[in-house]
């Protein structure tokens, strides 16, 4: 049920389009009053190579290709975020909509500023929310690389107030304190109503619009922040989606007994109940790290030099070869292993026994004979 606080929004959103219209958009080139533009990179490419899938299809060639625009820091003063989502409004009025992760918004639908529930920052302060903050995979694949791309710029505070979505500070902070990039009691919790700040500073996310995956460099500084060196001394992991809401493997315990039949006895955890340090610790020391797709693959961001494998129904699922491309990145190999079964309604689904099984011996003889 919406809080009074939402409906409070929402109703002033409508009234405020059926009067005026949508909010004006801002859009690059962003000018105007309180407004600053720092660039901090040029646009790149990479073509990551997909060893493993290519030798596992017998491929003649298989390769990803990541993109990244021109990407710039935008200083703002006075600027008002609103909402968990944290959408932000210029001095002037105007929505500022220069983040890929804002296309599928509709602009009639944007709550905008209102002086009702609203509180002052008056520090300075970074934007970290927006659409899927609340993700895992959403948040470090493509939320924190926004903060790591601009702390080293002598413009850029040495502390200031990080904005984070309400009811998600207790797990992102975790993260953003292991980086170093704020203390707990600077980390702001947006709530539905309006902050109004002083001075804000944002970066959209650093991709390509038809991409999920960001810049390389930010990827490998999160590994070697989180990775700890060492023999790979654990036994494979196979990561359980029993604790997820949806999107389960219906038939995950048959899947578990087929790789343990091919690879032997394998870890079973589901990250909800493991804290992040024991997480860190055991995704570093696993040679192989399985599982059906989703968040807890963000854990790539913890490996080097394992094999990640990525159960999925579909056949190239952008968000899917997100987690095989971030972990080739940080520098493992990966595969994505696809069931060609349908999902239900809650987009659960099952693979077939023995098509898995007959992967997993291919991908033990692939790996035995590197």
């Amino acid at each position: 049920m919406k809080s009074i606080k939402r409906r409070v929004y929402d109703a002033y959103a409508t009234a405020a389009t059926m009067l005026s219209g949508p909010p004006v958009q801002a859009n690059e080139p962003v000018t105007g009053d309180g407004v600053e533009v720092i660039p901090l990179s040029a646009p790149g490419t990479v073509r990551l190579e997909l060893s493993l899938e290519k030798r596992f299809y017998e491929l003649a060639q298989s390769t990803s290709i990541i993109n990244w625009p021109e990407l710039s820091l935008y200083r703002l003063q006075n600027a008002r975020v609103v909402g968990d989502q944290g959408n932000v409004f210029l001095k002037d009025g105007r929505w500022l909509s220069v983040c890929p992760s804002l296309n599928v918004l509709n602009p009639s639908k944007i709550r905008r500023p209102l002086p009702l529930y609203s509180r002052a920052v008056t520090a300075p302060a970074f934007h970290l929310t927006g659409r899927d903050h609340e993700n895992h995979g959403h948040f470090l694949f493509q939320h924190l690389p926004r903060l790591l791309a601009c702390r080293d710029l002598p413009q850029f505070p040495k502390r200031m107030r990080v904005l984070v979505a309400e009811g998600h500070k207790k797990w992102q902070s975790r993260y953003i304190q292991k980086l170093g990039l704020a203390q707990n009691e600077d980390i702001i919790e947006c709530d539905e109503g309006t902050l109004r700040c002083d001075e804000l500073y944002y970066v959209p996310q650093i991709r390509d619009v038809h991409s999920q995956v960001c810049r390389p460099q930010d990827y490998l500084t999160m590994r070697e922040c989180f990775h700890r060196p060492g023999p790979k001394t654990g036994l494979p992991v196979f990561i359980s989606r029993a604790d997820a809401p949806d999107r389960h493997l219906i038939n995950e315990s048959e899947a578990i007994a087929s790789f343990e039949r091919v690879f032997g006895s394998c870890r079973v955890i589901c990250l909800s109940k493991v804290p992040l340090d024991e997480q860190i610790e055991i995704i570093s020391r696993a040679p192989l790290v399985v599982g059906s797709q989703g968040q807890a693959f963000a854990v790539s961001l913890f490996a080097k030099d394992s094999v990640f494998v990525i159960l999925e129904a579909e056949t190239h699922n952008p968000w899917c070869d997100s987690f095989r491309d971030i972990a080739i990145i940080c520098g493992n190999e990966a595969l994505s292993l696809y069931s060609g079964t349908l999902r239900r309604e809650d987009q659960s689904y099952s693979f077939p026994v023995k098509k898995l099984e007959q992967a997993w011996v291919r991908l033990r003889d692939l790996l035995n004979n590197a």
